[in-house]
């Protein structure tokens, strides 16, 4: 029999009634801690898609303004020693922010390295093209960093003997004209040639070159003409050091075309060029064009000054006739060995002494800006 009193059922049934509150409460205060939590997380996600949305709309205003990571459209790799520097620099940067070019990376050339470096730069930023102000040094380097790419090759001739500008007809007399021509100008693609050069130690250089290397009687001259000399009279210092360079042994040398059969000659001096116009008009091979696919070889071997004579008459008259002192090749690949050292250049730059040149045509490999 129950011995419960009235009071302490009451009792009981408020204890019960305050426990199953109190469960009640914890958990709804726990469903209500799960849906703050949920919501903290939805924000969350909300507020980082929102930052990487940020992000994106800041590069792409910064990939259309060119300004993201210091991008430039033009870049100018430029002598800083040459004459009237000053003047092309101030006119670059005027020309292209006329066209609405943008801010132009300018880089200087120094003595020890005449474009390589500014450049491999100049690319590595972006840009689509780079201008080339100085000598035929400065371009062939900063050429030699732009074959195989899309970046385009301007060319302001500061230099002596500007072949390559010669060659392609650009007005090498009015700078404004070239810069016009590198900033909003035609394209024209090239071919240039890869030049392997092998030291008497047998180790190989590779270089670029877009007018014309040599070894001999070129390669004495161009590390021997007098910079005092070139400054007041231009490139008719070279004649003044060829004559002196003039009397000399012939060599011995083996060259082969195309991997066809050797051929022995005794040379004075072995041109291999991409194209053949020099200072003054000069024709020195009238049949190598710069983007006929094809590289150009001429063996001199001269015995005498009487040699040397009918070597410039028949220059001077278009190579009308065929004289056995002067022979020309044509092909898309030379090899030339010598029986002892030889000093070489590769348009205008000496490159030291060589026992042999591996010279290979590149197809239209570069891109250069040309007047419209």
């Amino acid at each position: 029999m129950n011995s419960e009193t009235p009071l302490e059922m009451v009792l009981a049934v408020i204890a019960l009634v305050a426990v199953a509150a109190v469960c009640v409460v914890l958990v709804w205060n726990h469903v209500r801690v799960r849906r703050l939590s949920k919501q903290v997380e939805r924000l969350r996600s909300e507020r980082q898609l929102l930052v990487d949305r940020v992000d994106q709309l800041k590069t792409q205003v910064d990939e259309q303004s060119g300004d993201a990571a210091g991008r430039h459209e033009v870049a100018l790799v430029i002598n800083p020693v040459k004459n009237r520097a000053d003047e092309v620099r101030k006119q670059v940067l005027a020309a292209a922010r006329d066209m609405g070019m943008g801010e132009v990376l300018v880089l200087e050339t120094t003595e020890e390295d005449p474009g390589t470096q500014m450049a491999a730069d100049a690319k590595a930023a972006g840009v689509r093209v780079v201008i080339a102000a100085g000598g035929d040094g400065t371009v062939r380097t900063v050429a030699e960093q732009l074959v195989g790419t899309d970046v385009r090759l301007g060319i302001v001739p500061m230099g002596t003997g500007n072949l390559l500008a010669r060659n392609l007809d650009l007005p090498i007399t009015d700078f404004g004209a070239c810069i016009a021509a590198a900033l909003n100008g035609t394209t024209k693609t090239i071919d240039t040639l890869d030049v392997r050069l092998e030291g008497e130690d047998g180790e190989r250089h590779r270089h670029t070159t877009v007018v014309i290397g040599g070894v001999g009687l070129d390669a004495e001259v161009m590390g021997d003409t007098r910079d005092d000399l070139k400054a007041r009279a231009g490139w008719i210092a070279y004649g003044e050091a060829g004559l002196r360079h003039l009397p000399g042994d012939r060599q011995d040398a083996t060259i082969t075309m195309d991997g066809g059969s050797p051929r022995r000659y005794k040379v004075r001096s072995v041109l291999v060029a991409n194209c053949g116009t020099l200072q003054g008009g000069l024709e020195l091979l009238p049949d190598a064009k710069p983007d006929d696919g094809l590289l150009d070889v001429m063996v001199l071997s001269p015995r005498h000054v009487l040699d040397w004579a009918r070597i410039a008459a028949n220059t001077l008259v278009g190579h009308r006739v065929k004289i056995p002192v002067m022979e020309t090749l044509q092909g898309t690949r030379v090899q030339v060995r010598f029986d002892k050292p030889i000093v070489s250049q590769l348009d205008g730059d000496s490159t030291g002494e060589v026992v042999g040149i591996d010279a290979r045509l590149v197809a239209d490999s570069l891109t250069v800006m040309l007047p419209r």
